[in-house]
């Protein structure tokens, strides 16, 4: 390997790792290729955040509507599961986005084959709405909203919570996260609900390394 594709994916490491001294980071793909139920292209990423409060575990979630500009979307609500370490989840005080200020647990959505086995343990939206809801001021392609989620006091680090997300959603039989999207298209006038997976790891190094050239072409001007 050479001297300067080693640095490369060193400086991605440290730039995926980054964040609040003792926080732990996983990223979520909202990608069709999880499941679409109208294959518009809408896509998004949901990267979590754990860390600890006090006795307090929490959960920091970004949400970035990453669907093409040509093809437009707003996202307008999201949904996953959660490990069984985790028996209560809210929303922190303070830890609403401009939009998500609703949290809902065990809701089932349509059709059968993208929803999670009970309903999805966690759902967000502005009023109580996945399948509708008004989309104005709902994220919009290229940009991002953050929620904080309290998770009550599970006994684990936030390195050990972050490991039984991603335990969790490696061993899903089914569909473990879900993002709805309205105002798709050139017109605005489809919709979508797109499933949620995590990185292969070979997908991963590619995007470490990505990210890693990108920062050199950007540092060299």
């Amino acid at each position: 390997m050479s001297t300067f594709l080693r640095a490369c994916l060193t400086l991605g490491v440290v730039g995926a790792l980054a964040g609040p001294a003792g926080a732990a980071s996983l990223t979520i793909w909202i990608d069709p290729a999880a499941g679409s139920t109208e294959s518009t292209g809408a896509t998004a990423s949901l990267t979590f955040t754990f860390s600890e409060s006090g006795p307090h575990d929490l959960l920091s979630i970004v949400v970035q509507n990453t669907t093409p500009a040509a093809i437009g979307s707003t996202l307008t609500a999201f949904g996953f599961e959660v490990p069984s370490v985790v028996s209560a989840a809210s929303l922190a005080s303070g830890g609403t986005s401009t939009y998500f200020d609703v949290l809902d647990r065990n809701v089932s959505v349509a059709p059968g084959w993208m929803n999670a086995a009970g309903g999805y343990d966690v759902m967000i939206t502005s009023d109580h709405s996945f399948e509708g809801g008004n989309p104005n001021g709902g994220v919009t392609a290229g940009q991002w909203q953050s929620v904080m989620l309290s998770l009550g006091d599970t006994g684990l680090t936030p390195v050990a919570l972050r490991d039984a997300f991603e335990t969790l959603y490696d061993g899903a039989p089914g569909p473990f996260a879900i993002a709805r999207f309205q105002q798709v298209g050139p017109g605005a006038e489809g919709s979508d609900k797109v499933g949620g997976r995590v990185p292969e790891p070979a997908g991963l190094a590619w995007l470490i390394l990505g990210a890693a050239l990108w920062q050199r072409k950007r540092s060299s001007y």
